[in-house]
């Protein structure tokens, strides 16, 4: 018996040694599917990027941005070149295999729409107590036209009850994708300090207003060629 058990750890470690880490793996695949990206949306769509320093280099934060397209979670993901970026996706995008892999690679995990899904929101906990920066779409969906659409409270309610700051990013010109049709951008606002607190109705629609005033700001000045606020 306690010669079988040996050999078991034995080959047990063997696997290990030849098979280090599928983290080392994963680490790979995102690489060079992040190489892809960066050329395919700066180089050949000539994406510009504004208030790059607001980028913390470390800790948790949550980016809350506006959304025209399917390529906005890695367009934004591209303009936060130094953070590895996590995001909510419906739960029918991973039905399919492959697409499933290839967002899950780009830091997505399901969320059951229409719901409270507390999968998601422990998910999401994680990550923020990790220290990792979370992208969240406030407006729950993909919104056609110039005005922002009604926040859902989930942002804030998670920025509250961590204390997480939050940093307005307004994406512009990607709604017609991947056709590029005039100036594509990414504006990153200035980090809103968040104070850790319970969640209720009135801090939630507090933090909700400011954030969508910001990056509605962000999107008007852009669009007539003024000076951008809050970078």
């Amino acid at each position: 018996m306690k010669k079988l058990k040996g050999k078991s750890s034995s080959s047990w470690m063997t696997t290990r040694q030849r098979f280090p880490e599928n983290r080392e793996a994963g680490i790979m695949g995102y690489t060079i599917i992040r190489v892809l990206l960066d050329l395919f949306f700066f180089h050949i769509l000539r994406l510009h990027v504004e208030g790059e320093e607001n980028i913390p280099s470390k800790g948790a934060v949550i980016i809350a941005a506006n959304h025209k397209s399917y390529f906005d979670p890695p367009l934004v993901g591209v303009a936060f070149h130094n953070r590895r970026l996590s995001y909510m996706a419906k739960s029918e995008l991973f039905r399919n295999p492959l697409f499933g892999w290839l967002i899950r690679k780009l830091g997505a995990f399901p969320v059951k729409r229409n719901s409270a899904d507390m999968g998601a929101i422990r998910q999401s906990v994680r990550i923020i107590k990790g220290g990792e920066p979370l992208l969240i779409f406030p407006e729950g969906g993909i919104v056609h036209g110039r005005a922002l659409s009604r926040f859902h409270p989930g942002m804030a309610f998670l920025a509250i009850l961590t204390g997480t700051p939050v940093i307005p990013a307004a994406i512009i010109g990607s709604e017609p994708l991947p056709k590029r049709k005039g100036k594509l951008a990414v504006l990153i606002g200035k980090p809103v300090e968040v104070k850790k607190a319970r969640p209720d109705d009135r801090n939630t629609k507090e933090l909700d207003g400011l954030v969508k005033e910001r990056i509605q700001a962000m999107i008007d000045a852009y669009e007539k060629g003024n000076s951008v606020p809050f970078l």
